[in-house]
């Protein structure tokens, strides 16, 4: 029997719970985390898959699932603060923001201490 096991790690996060107001589902504009303790909206169809997959594996794997604390987290992009947008594109946030990356220091470190656990403990 082998101790090696399989760990993946996982983000998904879908801009739908941004900025609920915003026809645009833009992160600008969120400066708190979500209060909620669960996931924000439905629970996604890709996830549904991951875990359906998982399961039906050979070999064991662990998923390090941070889609819901990604999630909680809508306040901890650059949005137009990332420094690279143009006059234009500061004026027109709901189209320009910066919504895919993380500031740093924050969630990512956090990311990188589970993992770290995960892999060790």
């Amino acid at each position: 029997m082998s101790n090696l096991r399989t760990l993946l790690v996982l983000n998904y996060c879908s801009p739908s719970q941004w900025n609920a107001a915003s026809a645009t589902k833009s992160c600008y504009g969120e400066t708190v985390p979500t209060s909620s303790t669960t996931y924000p909206g439905a629970y996604p169809d890709q996830m549904k898959v991951v875990e359906a997959v998982i399961k039906d594996l050979k070999t064991p794997a662990y998923l390090l699932d941070i889609t819901t604390l990604s999630a909680m987290r809508k306040d901890a992009h650059p949005s137009i603060y990332s420094g690279d947008l143009s006059p234009e594109q500061r004026a027109n946030p709901d189209h320009s923001a910066d919504c895919s990356h993380w500031c740093l220091p924050g969630l990512p470190d956090t990311w990188n201490q589970l993992f770290y656990t995960a892999l060790f403990f």
